[in-house]
Formats: structure tokens, sequence, C-alpha cells
């Protein structure tokens, strides 16, 4: 399946070259939103909030053909 995925704060790291905050690619059947972690090689908690499609989501559900994925990382400041 194809996904679009969007990375905020230091996520921004993994995007593909030319294409800031943007990761596209193929992932299989049944990945789960912490799975794309793994594939992208964030960190286990380097993610904070995640959305597919514009819906808020838990990291436990299963991301749909053809998603838009957001990737956020937590927010600091002073």
């Amino acid at each position: 399946m194809i996904v679009k995925v969007k990375l905020f704060g230091t996520l921004r790291r993994l995007s593909q070259p030319g294409t800031p905050g943007l990761w596209q690619g193929e992932l299989p059947e049944g990945t789960r939103v912490k799975d794309l972690f793994d594939l992208l090689g964030a960190g286990k908690y380097e993610v904070y909030t995640a959305a597919i499609n514009g819906n808020p989501c838990s990291f436990d559900d299963v991301i749909p053909d053809r998603a838009e994925v957001i990737l956020v990382t937590p927010i600091g400041g002073g």
C-alpha cells in the first residue's frame, strides 16, 4: 500500500531527499502507526502524537492504503 507521511520537528531528518518534511512510499498491509516508527528510524519516544487523514489516532491504529499520516514530536519551550 502507498502512504504519505508528513514529518514535523526533529522527525524532519527522516524526510526523503529533496522533500523536506515528507516521506512517501510503500508499506505492507496491516502496518500500524507504531510500526512506521521503526520503518522510518524514529526513536521509541520521539513521536508525541499522530494523525491519519487529519484525524488523531492511536499508535496501534492500522494505516489504510493511500493514507496521509502526520507524525509530531514533543514540543518544549519556556
